[in-house]
């Protein structure tokens, strides 16, 4: 069944349903008589009390109130529905967009079912990364396994609230994300201890991401391909460092994530293959 995507729009050309739903957005669980009381004093709306009763039941129909009692209340499965619907369209509508405008990006072609991206800075890369994975499960129906090969881990120093809430988000679905990282220096364990502590399963000083970087997730495999001088400057810094908190990162984004380059990003959809690297990806934490 397709979502209802009734919302409140208080105005002019506001409906008794907008009204209910606003109403209910506000105090709950109301009687009909209530609802009508409050639409008519706080919004002068003319309507009858049978209209009213008659487009709350329209709205349980729908799913998006409830009946509690005798009183009515907004169906948070529903505004659960309606949240995730809604931010699944705003990320796709960002990254379709964005595609190529999206800032830092210099090149995009696709040939088949491959697009190649070309990205001026690291930090570029990762900001679109984080929304092309974001679209993708947000849309999944089913519970994923997630795997990445990192040459080190760093992700977890700039971190904002928005993607440590993500992160959990992920493995609230019951998703399952697994990390291989090739590097075992402090700043490596401190990042694998905090994924750790929100679920993902980490597995430092592997044989990964000689190559390129990697992301793997439903059907998509995504590598990323960066300079030897970024590498360099990567593994020169995080193997002099003996504190975490002594970490500089001035220095870390104007040396390496903000450096002007050119990183190739390919992004691939390859069911057989992506299976086989996560069945490898897994087979290390056995």
């Amino acid at each position: 069944m397709a979502l209802s995507l009734t919302l409140p729009q208080i105005g002019d050309k506001s409906t008794t349903k907008d009204y209910i739903i606003s109403v209910l957005g506000y105090d709950w669980p109301l009687s009909a008589k209530k609802v009508y009381n409050l639409i008519k004093k706080k919004y002068g709306h003319d309507v009858t009390y049978q209209a009213v009763y008659k487009t709350i039941h329209e709205l349980i129909e729908k799913g998006v109130l409830e009946k509690k009692s005798n009183e009515y209340q907004i169906n948070l499965k529903w505004l659960k529905d309606l949240h995730s619907y809604t931010e699944v369209i705003e990320t796709n509508y960002y990254t379709k967009n964005r595609l190529k405008l999206i800032e830092g990006i210099k090149d995009a072609k696709k040939e088949g079912n491959i697009n190649v991206l070309t990205f001026e800075t690291f930090f570029d890369v990762e900001k679109y990364l984080y929304y092309l994975q974001k679209q993708y499960i947000l849309s999944s129906k089913s519970k994923e396994v997630i795997c990445v090969h990192h040459n080190h881990e760093w992700r977890p120093l700039f971190y904002l609230r928005a993607e440590y809430n993500w992160i959990k988000k992920v493995k609230g679905l019951g998703h399952q994300t697994y990390i291989l990282c090739a590097g075992n220096t402090v700043i490596d364990r401190w990042c694998a201890d905090f994924y750790r502590s929100i679920g993902c399963n980490v597995k430092l000083n592997t044989n990964c991401a000689s190559t390129c970087e990697l992301i793997v997730f439903g059907d998509v495999i995504i590598q990323v391909y960066l300079p030897s001088e970024i590498k360099s400057s990567i593994k020169g810094i995080f193997s002099k460092l003996k504190d975490v908190s002594k970490i500089n990162q001035k220095t870390l984004i104007e040396s390496i994530f903000e450096k002007k380059t050119d990183i190739k990003v390919i992004i691939n959809k390859d069911y057989d293959l992506a299976e086989q690297i996560k069945k490898d990806t897994i087979s290390n934490f056995c």
